[in-house]
């Protein structure tokens, strides 16, 4: 099998030497590496053949070695590769320590590019959507729970079973080990139930599962979302502008701040009010139309930055608000107290057919016309749109200059540091502010890339290997978010989706059922909100390991004379007091000795013993705001590498689109058109419906959409 996937890829860099000569070192070279960035100087295909023989037959050994390595990394977790690669020389220049420098450097060895990754996947050919592609598994394939890494683990949990949080807390040593610390970052894991021991283990199971060569992968560009045949380079969008990552014989990086560029223009002409609405005055309201991660994302950032004095300061007289429901509730409560010439709408659909999406658009396109006229002049003025369908676009009336393009390889809940969310906060915040947010989350970026430094203090794979250790063998199934920052209060929900939708899977990659538990539920809510709702049953209830946020320095100091501390260490002493309440919980033996009535006791004993980690930062501004999002995509990666499942698509969801097509189908035929409910619907289905139709009046059409007529005359029922 390696010899075939080596074949593969010989016979992919040949056809491009042979289709392409001159172009084929300047794929490999990234071109911000020329001098002055000139082109390089045309040579006739003999100079090329002559002089340039040696180098790509180089380049030829180093691209097919490590299209292999990284691609059999990603899909194969049980086959070892001998020789030590990841820790070469060769593998050290390709992937150097990126530091503070940012996610990507320019190399001083050319590297494989994706292409030639999925050279050695395709067979040098596009394979079409109904073929499967040739995996490189080798007949010694197992599932991660059958290595001896997971057994060692399994066997260890038994004997972590014995122990106590309360004695392990006891250790100073071990307490002091269990902690990590990245560019204003503290990490504190020894509430968590593990001993140095696990994490031993722990590593151990990364190297069976190959963690650091799936990261690799990922930063290459290879297709590691193999059920959608795509990169996963959300990273890139945040990548330095001198950077470089071909994929696909594309240069990301360079298409990625292009896209910057043209929003950090419109941005500005917006804020200055170069570029005004139909009746001439300046758009000082922003409504931005999505679903998902279109909404999430973007929500959870602008809340964050709400309340950063500097944020505030840029924002004065803005406003920004986020239409995701198809509840028409919604679009009153984004619009009441609005005024349509002064608001600007920003539609986010990356193929500009998301049916939530284009309801919601078309409901705002109408509200602009009732207070403006219907004029295509109102809708060029005052509506934009991130997407990569440009047609589409164009036929809904919007000006496409004013498009913002994104791609395939951002999923939607990893879209916030593209257009997707750089449009909207940058009219609202400013360009800068934005880029500030940018320049924190590619900090967490290259730490996480940096594997060639011990993992021991890459803090995404310490989270992810914790989050696997909780469930996978401990069998805690659910995980609470706890930001002590009332700004953070759409975090969760962000994470929620981020990782609920990543890693809510029940297959491998190469379609096995898997035979552990992956996926946690996530929930949570800023502290102290959250200790008044759901901490009970943290504390007395089922286990739930949690996460909690803290801050040294408040975005908004407040002193009360008279008070003993101020607002903030009130809020922060909640913070320190907590995980600890849940770590060593209360004995009956400590509620005897306050005096408590013993027919009472049982009702104030807690257990304890339950696990968290801390995140200690100095204070929360955009660029604490992109580290904390880097850090917790990474985390939910980490998880899905080591348990051999696809992060990065969601079949779930599209499902329940499919079903929701039929049941909008037959709506409109039973409501309009009298036709009786499907027999093709279950009864309960049916029934619901039924009672539906007949409490509920429905609009009133001059000319209803009908499915037998108009489907194929170009009318759109959505």
């Amino acid at each position: 099998m390696a010899r075939t996937c080596v074949w593969n890829a010989i016979q992919v860099k040949v056809y491009q030497r042979v289709a392409d000569p001159l172009a084929a070192p300047s794929q490999l070279h990234p071109p911000a590496a020329r001098a002055g960035g000139e082109s390089p100087k045309k040579r006739t295909p003999v100079e090329s053949s002559l002089c340039g023989a040696v180098r790509n037959s180089v380049h030829l050994v180093f691209a097919c070695w490590e299209s292999v390595r990284l691609m059999s990394a990603f899909v194969v977790p049980g086959w070892p590769l001998r020789g030590g690669v990841a820790g070469s020389r060769r593998s050290r220049a390709l992937y150097p320590h990126h530091g503070s420098a940012g996610l990507l450097r320019r190399r001083a060895f050319p590297r494989c590019t994706a292409g030639d990754v999925r050279g050695s996947y395709t067979v040098g050919r596009r394979l079409p959507s109904e073929t499967p592609p040739p995996l490189p598994v080798p007949t010694d394939y197992v599932l991660i729970s059958e290595t001896a890494e997971w057994r060692r683990l399994v066997e260890h949990a038994s004997e972590i079973d014995r122990l106590h949080l309360r004695e392990l807390m006891q250790d100073v040593d071990r307490v002091r080990s269990l902690r990590a610390e990245y560019d204003g970052i503290y990490l504190d894991y020894s509430r968590q139930r593990v001993t140095k021991d696990t994490i031993e283990l722990l590593f151990a199971l990364a190297r069976r599962a190959r963690l650091v060569d799936k990261i690799r992968a990922m930063q290459s560009g290879a297709h590691i979302n193999v059920t959608e045949r795509r990169a996963v380079l959300h990273t890139a969008l945040r990548a330095e502008r001198n950077a470089s990552l071909v994929v696909d014989g594309t240069d990301v990086v360079r298409d990625v701040w292009r896209v910057l560029d043209h929003v950090r223009e419109f941005s500005e002409r917006v804020r200055s009010g170069e570029h005004r609405g139909a009746t001439g005055k300046p758009l000082r309201s922003v409504i931005a139309v999505g679903i998902g991660g279109s909404y999430l994302g973007p929500d959870f950032v602008h809340e964050a930055f709400r309340t950063d004095p500097e944020a505030f300061e840029a924002a004065r007289g803005r406003h920004l608000h986020f239409l995701s429901n198809v509840d028409p509730v919604d679009i009153k409560r984004c619009t009441q107290d609005l005024s349509a010439e002064e608001t600007l709408i920003v539609i986010v659909s990356k193929s500009f057919t998301t049916a939530e999406t284009l309801l919601n658009a078309r409901a705002m396109r109408e509200w602009l016309w009732s207070e403006m006229g219907r004029s295509d002049e109102v809708v060029r003025l005052h509506m934009v749109a991130c997407s990569s369908n440009v047609p589409m676009v164009e036929k809904f009336g919007i000006d496409p200059r004013n498009t913002f393009e994104f791609w395939d390889w951002v999923g939607g809940r990893y879209s916030v540091c593209s257009a997707v969310g750089a449009l909207p906060l940058s009219i609202q915040y400013g360009f800068p502010t934005f880029l500030r947010f940018l320049e924190g989350a590619r900090s967490v970026d290259a730490n996480f890339y940096d594997v060639a430094s011990p993992l021991a203090g890459n803090l995404p794979v310490i989270m992810g290997l914790l989050g696997v250790w909780n469930l996978s063998f401990l069998g805690y199934k659910s995980r609470a978010l706890h930001p002590y920052a009332e700004a953070l209060l759409k975090f969760p929900a962000h994470i929620q989706q981020v990782d609920m939708e990543s890693n809510g899977k029940h297959v491998t990659l190469r379609g096995d059922d898997v035979d552990y538990a992956v996926g946690e539920i996530d929930f949570g809510e800023p502290g102290t909100n959250g200790q008044h709702s759901f901490f009970q049953l943290l504390h007395m209830g089922q286990t739930v390991p949690c996460d909690f946020i803290g801050f040294i320095e408040s975005q908004y100091p407040l002193c009360i004379e008279g008070e003993p501390v101020s607002n903030a260490d009130e809020l922060m002493a909640n913070f320190f007091a907590q995980p600890d309440a849940l770590a060593y919980g209360k004995t009956a033996a400590e509620c005897r000795a306050e005096g408590r009535p013993e027919w009472l006791i049982p009702h104030l004993v807690t257990t304890g013993n339950r696990p968290s980690l801390t995140l200690l930062l100095q204070r929360l501004d955009p660029y604490a705001t992109g580290q904390l999002l880097a850090l917790y995509e990474h985390r939910t990666a980490v998880q899905g590498f080591i348990w051999d499942i696809n992060s990065f698509d969601q079949w779930g969801v599209e499902l329940g689109k499919v079903l929701a097509k039929r049941v909008r189908k037959q709506l409109n035929e039973s409501r309009y058109f009298g036709r009786p409910i499907s027999e093709e619907f279950n009864a309960s289905t049916r029934d619901l419906m039924e009672r539906y139709l007949r409490g509920q009046v429905g609009c009133v059409f001059n000319e209803p959409f009908d499915y037998q007529r108009d489907t194929d005359t170009g009318r759109s029922p959505l």
